[in-house]
């Protein structure tokens, strides 16, 4: 799933931009989420609670916290997420540079305009796509982390639950889980020996996460506030 934020604090333009990017997405068959932020607070917030988006429409200009200075608090925890700035202008240039822009886009924005940019957007997350590697009797395996439901350890062993099948290594699921949090993407701990991937969680329960395969998995008492948090953070 690809996350896309969208920071504008004009309503209208917001709903706008909204409506743009879903029927972009649909023509892409994109599986996404889109969210809307009235102030650069709010998606940093967001960001903080949830995790990194992928792909971020951003106003430059708005009060509080402008684009410029939202990129830069990005950029300061993540130098892969997509900026693409709307209402650009050559005064801002200078310090856009250092935040990597990926695109600008004039307002009023134009759904031609927007199309072909969201596309090459698309093309670059799929060109960088997150592998989690692992090594077992000699051998190094490489795993799309998309596809991964989530890990549990039993023993000395970890278990990786995938879409299409299990496989298993030996490694402390401490060691997993600070390997995946240097990744781009989105796992939580509920137990000692469980850390899923929220993005295949289907339905949470204050006890327990339903999968999108089905299976049922418990949240221990000590982790439960912090599942709760973010899987708010992501309904929202």
């Amino acid at each position: 799933m690809i996350r896309i934020g969208i920071c504008e604090d004009e309503r209208q333009q917001r709903q706008v931009l909204e409506e743009m990017v879903c029927r972009i997405a649909d023509k892409l068959n994109l599986n996404r989420e889109v969210k809307c932020f009235q102030s650069g607070e709010e998606l940093l917030a967001e960001i903080d609670l949830s995790g990194s988006m992928d792909i971020v429409l951003l106003d430059i200009e708005m009060e509080g916290a402008g684009g410029v200075e939202t990129a830069k608090s990005i950029r300061e925890a993540d130098n892969r997420a997509i900026l693409i700035f709307v209402s650009f202008h050559d005064q801002y240039c200078k310090e856009l540079m250092g935040v990597q822009p990926f695109d600008f886009i004039d307002k009023p924005v134009e759904e031609e305009r927007l199309e072909p940019v969201l596309r090459r957007a698309v093309k670059v997350l799929g060109d960088k796509e997150e592998i989690f590697e692992y090594s077992y009797q000699k051998a190094l395996y490489r795993i799309p982390v998309r596809k991964i439901c989530y890990f549990y350890s039993e023993r000395r062993k970890i278990h990786i639950c995938c879409q299409d099948g299990e496989r298993e290594f030996y490694q402390k699921l401490d060691e997993v889980e600070a390997q995946m949090g240097r990744l781009n993407t989105k796992f939580v701990r509920i137990s000692k020996s469980y850390l899923v991937n929220v993005w295949h969680v289907e339905e949470f329960y204050y006890d327990k996460l339903v999968m999108d395969d089905g299976q049922k998995l418990s949240i221990a008492a000590r982790y439960r506030d912090k599942v709760k948090s973010m899987y708010i953070g992501m309904i929202k």
